[in-house]
């Protein structure tokens, strides 16, 4: 085998944030393989070698063995394996045994950390012991939260604290807004049986363009490799989601506490941080910290900080990257649910949160795309053609639902 060859690549989950690796690693000369959960766009990506269905947890498992297998006949190192879900993280950590036989992934999979993080009572824990200001948190059970009524002061944010071993019960929610009693009698009977403890969190108030983003990629000697940050702009859903808009930003105060919590605790590995800034104190408080790719990460490759191709590097045993400096002014642009954002403040005047302020950054320079690219175009196509099959699935469902009555 040549020294040169390349370890492949394989990315688990094709929505867009997979999208982005696929496409950051296929660009460098990478043989990337694909992992998709069902109707994912990323699955039509010309960067893709091969496609693997994830038709559960015990054939998955069987499925990447084999894959392993089948590389190592064909004589190549180890592949790299990236997440893009948290569902996939915690793939990679109940079978990081097994799995590390044929594979390499962040340290931070196998040796608890990642799972420590991406429940969110052990993740205040976390910042609690090293100084990081967040959200009030209040832990409760379903049934407890009428009597928290008059203890902890509305508005509210209800999620379960690990919402991702949910996430198909939740119905695309990411939790409950609750304003006052009458509003949280209203909101019981939609939280699942299931849902195990509650995190009832203070609503940090003011715009989503308070919130601010911070990803790098962390070595073994936790070294920060290609830092970048940015500001969130726009969300979908509203208000308490996932980016619609992004722009590339100087963000130092984010920038120094995700450097402060992640060297502190010995993290390993790709990390995205979330803060957002109290209007009335200027505290900064952490909202998340994704222990994967994030949605947005597209963007920090157009600004010159190309975070998922340094992970590959580090962990295929290449020489780092050059450090570029970021690129201000990128804007990342979700459009099709940013579209239904924006149509949302104008339609709803009265939110809990008022409308993002979009001036509050510089001016945009560039403009990069959550799933359309020039080079890769079908996944764009794809995206369209599996909304309109599923608006589609849910018109048919409402038409025959009269008929079984």
């Amino acid at each position: 085998m040549s020294d040169d060859i390349l370890p492949p690549a394989v990315v688990l989950g094709l929505s867009p944030t997979g999208l982005h690796c696929v496409r950051s690693l296929g660009r460098a000369g990478v043989e990337v393989i694909g992992v998709a959960e069902g109707k994912q766009a990323g699955r039509t990506s010309r960067y893709l070698s091969e496609v693997i269905e994830d038709a559960g947890d015990t054939q998955l498992l069987d499925a990447m063995i084999d894959l392993g297998r089948r590389l190592e006949e064909r004589g190549l190192p180890q592949a790299v394996l990236i997440p893009s879900s948290d569902q996939h993280v915690e793939f990679i950590a109940r079978h990081a045994d097994a799995l590390a036989q044929y594979f390499r992934f962040q340290p931070s999979y196998s040796d608890g950390l990642a799972q420590a993080i991406m429940a969110k009572d052990s993740f205040y824990r976390l910042c609690d012991e090293h100084g990081i200001a967040y959200p009030q948190l209040v832990e409760a059970q379903a049934h407890d939260l009428a009597a928290l009524a008059g203890k902890v002061a509305f508005p509210w944010m209800v999620k379960p604290a690990e919402i991702h071993r949910i996430k198909a019960d939740m119905r695309g929610e990411k939790g409950w807004i609750v304003r006052d009693r009458e509003e949280l009698a209203s909101i019981l009977p939609k939280i699942p049986a299931n849902a195990g403890t509650l995190l009832v969190q203070e609503i940090v108030p003011g715009p989503e363009s308070a919130i601010t983003l911070c990803c790098a990629y962390l070595d073994a000697g936790s070294n920060i490799r290609q830092m970048f940050s940015a500001r969130k702009l726009r969300q979908y859903p509203p208000g308490f989601g996932s980016a619609s808009l992004v722009q590339s930003e100087p963000e130092p105060d984010s920038i120094a506490l995700t450097t402060k919590l992640l060297t502190a605790i010995g993290y390993r590995g790709i990390a995205a941080s979330e803060f957002k800034r109290h209007p009335e104190t200027g505290e900064l408080k952490i909202i998340e910290v994704n222990v994967r790719p994030s949605l947005w990460f597209s963007i920090s490759e157009a600004s010159r900080r190309p975070v998922v191709l340094e992970a590959y590097r580090d962990l295929a045993g290449l020489p780092p990257l050059p450090d570029n400096g970021q690129k201000h002014g990128v804007r990342w642009h979700y459009a099709i649910k940013d579209m239904i954002s924006t149509l949302f403040y104008w339609r709803n005047r009265h939110f809990i949160l008022p409308p993002p302020d979009i001036e509050v950054v510089g001016p945009k320079k560039r403009t990069t795309r959550a799933v359309f690219a020039a080079d890769d175009w079908k996944p764009a196509a794809a995206e369209v053609w599996f909304l309109l099959q599923k608006a589609a699935s849910r018109f048919t469902a409402q038409s025959d639902e009269p008929k079984r009555q």
